[in-house]
C-alpha cells in the first residue's frame, strides 16, 4: 500500500471502491453513484449525502466522512460499519464477499454442497487437485487459504 492509501481518506476510498466493485445485483453493472446515494436518502427520508460526496470518499478527495455517513454506506451495501474503520472487520468482510461471490457460480456452489460429508482426508485430497488445477491454467491468485 502506498503512503497515500494508508492515509484515513485512502484506506476508506479503497474499502468503498472494493464494495461498489463487488457488491451488485448478480448479471449487472455495479451500481452508480447516483443509485446509491438516492437508495441511502430514500432510506433515510431524508438528504444524508449525494452522489457527488460518494464520487469524493471514492477517490479520496474527501477524507472526513461522518461516522452516521459511513454508517448508511455500510448499511446500503449490507456490511458493518467497523469495515471502514478496523481492519480485521474489513478482511472478515471482504473473505466473506469473495465466498459470496464465488458461490454465486452454480456450479462452484454445488461442489460445495456436495462435498459436504467427505472426510478430512479425502476434501484435502480434493483441495489439493484444485490447487494443480490453478497452476495449469496459470491462475496466481491466493485461493482462500492465501496459497
Amino acid at each position: 500500500m502506498s503512503e497515500d492509501e494508508t492515509t484515513e481518506g485512502g484506506v476508506i476510498a479503497l474499502r468503498l471502491t472494493h464494495l461498489f466493485d463487488t457488491i451488485h445485483p448478480a448479471g449487472r453493472a455495479p451500481y452508480s453513484n447516483p443509485e446509491v446515494a438516492k437508495a441511502i436518502n430514500d432510506a433515510a427520508g431524508e438528504q444524508i449525502l449525494s452522489s457527488t460526496y460518494l464520487w469524493q470518499l471514492k477517490t479520496g478527495k474527501r477524507t472526513d466522512p461522518t461516522h452516521s455517513r459511513l454508517k448508511a454506506i455500510a448499511d446500503f451495501f449490507g456490511v458493518e460499519v467497523a469495515y471502514f474503520y478496523e481492519d480485521d472487520a474489513a478482511r472478515r468482510t471482504d473473505e466473506q464477499l469473495s465466498l459470496a461471490a464465488a458461490l454465486s457460480n452454480p456450479l462452484i456452489r454445488q461442489m460445495a454442497l456436495s462435498a459436504d460429508g467427505l472426510s478430512d482426508g479425502t476434501l484435502r485430497a480434493i483441495e489439493a487437485m484444485i490447487q494443480s488445477a490453478r497452476k495449469i491454467e496459470g491462475i496466481t491468485t491466493p485461493d482462500a487459504t492465501g496459497k
